[in-house]
């Protein structure tokens, strides 16, 4: 996400800083919403935020009187008063006016690499999605809800809305920057559909370089070595660049496909877990494999 483009100084900015308890992404979700509602309102300008365990939202606005308008707006009082219910364990709201701004932007140079990766592959592009990419999650997890339902853990009905996708994507970035896990999309040459999805989670450092990898496919994409391309595109990178050098992934015995996909890959069987993960309702034992690359 881009710093907000400010006018000139001076202008206002209306600070919330606050502690939450509990419903992390339906706390985003809701600033999400009022920063489009916001954006409707007189003297808007834009604004930012940060989430971690003290959350900040910076909206920017031209006028003081503009801000208060904000503040009284029914709106944004009902969004208060929710907040201080459901979310809140502490907060503070502050009106500053901004009378000094220093702006720094490096250029862009192909001598550095982009922060988040983009892996070209023969067939398409793996890469972590944007913001403005949540339509093509969201296409992807409707489209493939009932093909994919018998292996994955039972989701709420919120989880297929395009908020729940976009937020799910911030998530990955910021999980992503703070080196927690890599989730890779596959994406078609032109990257306007979703093919697959592999993450590569719980990454641990130190004296083990390890993580866990779980991936999906397409439906119709199935049986054309896909998974295998993006997969073998998403571990050279996790090795090379990541320094990982165990990766590790469990599959149901009967699921037949993915065991023989992490066979190509040289994953080799490691044991069986017991009920090892509720999948669709149900535990379910599970296969635990391992690719050793030390």
């Amino acid at each position: 996400m881009r710093l907000t483009d400010t006018p000139q100084v001076p202008y206002f900015a209306l600070i919330l800083t606050c502690r939450i308890d509990v419903m992390q992404v339906g706390f985003e979700i809701m600033l999400d919403k009022m920063d489009t509602i916001a954006a409707h309102q007189m003297g808007f300008i834009g604004s930012e935020k940060s989430f971690d365990e003290v959350n900040t939202h910076i909206s920017y606005w031209r006028d003081r009187t503009s801000i208060e308008k904000w503040l009284n707006n029914p709106t944004y009082v009902r969004a208060q008063k929710m907040g201080e219910n459901v979310w809140f364990s502490e907060y503070k709201i502050q009106i500053v006016e901004v009378q000094t701004e220093t702006r720094f932007m490096a250029k862009k140079d192909n001598v550095f690499k982009p922060k988040f990766p983009i892996i070209k592959t023969e067939r398409g592009v793996l890469r972590i999605l944007e913001e403005h990419q949540a339509d093509l999650l969201y296409d992807y997890v409707n489209n493939e809800r009932a093909f994919l339902a018998p292996w994955e853990p039972e989701r709420p009905e919120s989880y297929y809305e395009l908020d729940a996708c976009r937020q799910r994507i911030k998530e990955i970035r910021k999980d992503f920057l703070a080196d927690q896990s890599v989730a890779f999309f596959f994406l078609n040459v032109s990257q306007t559909k979703i093919l697959g999805y592999s993450n590569f989670s719980n990454i641990v450092r130190g004296a083990f370089q390890a993580c866990y990898l779980g991936y999906s496919l397409a439906e119709e994409e199935q049986g054309k070595g896909l998974m295998n391309e993006a997969l073998k595109a998403g571990i050279d990178y996790m090795h090379t660049e990541q320094n990982i050098d165990r990766i590790m992934a469990n599959y149901m015995p009967k699921n037949v496909a993915s065991a023989a996909v992490l066979t190509r890959l040289g994953f080799e069987k490691e044991g069986v877990a017991k009920n090892y993960l509720k999948i669709a309702g149900q535990w379910e034992d599970h296969i635990l494999t391992a690719l050793v690359l030390r």
